[in-house]
């Protein structure tokens, strides 16, 4: 008995022993605290350039939808679809009989009160006639003139002429098919288009639309060449602008189209209502203190950095200027070569300045 109770009291006293080495390992001042792991980064110069990416569609430098004022029926149509065609060719007629028959009326009425006029003028100066019968019959005979030449121009509207050269886009209209006026959508005959010159319309976000202006390098590409950069430069900004509701649909994003010429040695297989996905070569700023996007913090004051000293890490207040998706300039509070924090685990909250980290150097 007295052997089991030695035995006892030596295992208790182990266990003791080994829970005073547990303790003094985790609360021993000489225990070393892991610190916060980050990146450091240099500060930098050099040149920064905006760039603006926009959505739009390619189109002919002019387009021209070709109707009729006269209504009938298509008699003639003389051109198909990518028929190239020039200014003043004759690519349809409307059959218009009642057109016909009301000039060829009017034009028998204008001869009838012509005569009628000059008859009366020679009597008139014999002093045959009064004033007023004179002046009646030049009335009359200036409204059979009138309505002579709107018939006129009724009949020549009947024959539809191409008002530039170019290419027909689109099936036109077919013969026999009746041509109507004073609908709510004109009858569109045929359409032609310019394609000696292609431009595109991008909608461009009106938090950009700043950054555009004319004269701009744009790079595209479409989807029908994948792997194709072709290049433009920006002719127009409009300042109509486009509504679109955004993709959640709770509210409305603005744009404003800006016109892109397209290079003309490289128009070659595009066509017109292509979708161009582009990129705008805004304001470019030399000489530019750069730090990376990542490397950005903000709080009620403005926005900071962390920056390395001889002390630890300091917290110092930047102004900013231009931003790209990955950089952003730096107006004043850091120098060129000044090591900052780009990245890592560092908590925003803690009060760094003195307080050194385990510090991976980055850029």
């Amino acid at each position: 008995m007295k052997k089991s109770g030695k035995k006892q009291k030596i295992f208790m006293l182990i266990v003791v022993v080994l829970l005073l080495i547990v303790g003094i390992f985790l609360w021993s001042p000489w225990k070393k605290e892991t610190p916060p792991l980050y990146t450091l980064g240099e500060v930098k110069k050099g040149t920064m350039t905006k760039v603006i990416d926009a959505t739009g569609t390619i189109e002919a430098i002019k387009t021209v939808d070709l109707s009729a004022t006269a209504s009938g029926t298509l008699e003639h149509v003389y051109v198909k679809q990518n028929e190239v065609v020039h200014k003043g060719q004759i690519l349809a007629d409307i059959s218009s009989k009642s057109l016909t028959s009301i000039m060829k009326e009017a034009e028998n009425t204008l001869r009838n009160k012509e005569s009628h006029y000059q008859r009366l003028s020679n009597l008139y100066d014999e002093g045959a006639i009064s004033f007023q019968m004179l002046d009646d019959a030049k009335l009359a005979y200036l409204n059979a003139k009138e309505s002579y030449d709107k018939a006129k121009v009724d009949v020549h509207d009947t024959v539809i002429v191409s008002p530039m050269d170019g290419v027909i886009i689109g099936e036109p209209m077919k013969s026999g098919e009746t041509v109507s006026q004073g609908l709510a959508s004109q009858m569109v005959i045929a359409s032609v288009a310019d394609l000696s010159a292609m431009k595109i319309k991008l909608l461009v976000d009106e938090t950009d639309i700043g950054a555009v202006k004319i004269g701009q390098k744009v790079d595209f590409t479409v989807d029908a060449y994948p792997g194709k950069t072709y290049h433009g430069i920006v002719t127009d900004i409009s300042k109509k602008e486009n509504t679109a509701k955004n993709q959640a649909g709770n509210s409305s994003v603005v744009y404003y189209p800006v016109y892109v010429l397209v290079n003309d040695d490289e128009i070659e297989g595009l066509y017109p209502s292509m979708t161009a996905r582009a990129e705008i070569t805004g304001n470019e700023i030399s000489d530019a203190l750069i730090v990376p996007v990542s490397a950005i913090r903000s709080d009620a004051k403005g926005s900071y950095v962390y920056k390395n000293t001889d002390q630890g890490l300091s917290k110092v207040y930047i102004d900013t200027g231009m931003t790209t998706d990955t950089d952003v300039q730096v107006l004043s509070g850091l120098e060129e070569h000044d090591e900052i924090v780009v990245g890592g685990t560092l908590p925003e909250e803690m009060h760094v300045h003195g307080k050194k980290g385990a510090a991976v150097v980055g850029v």
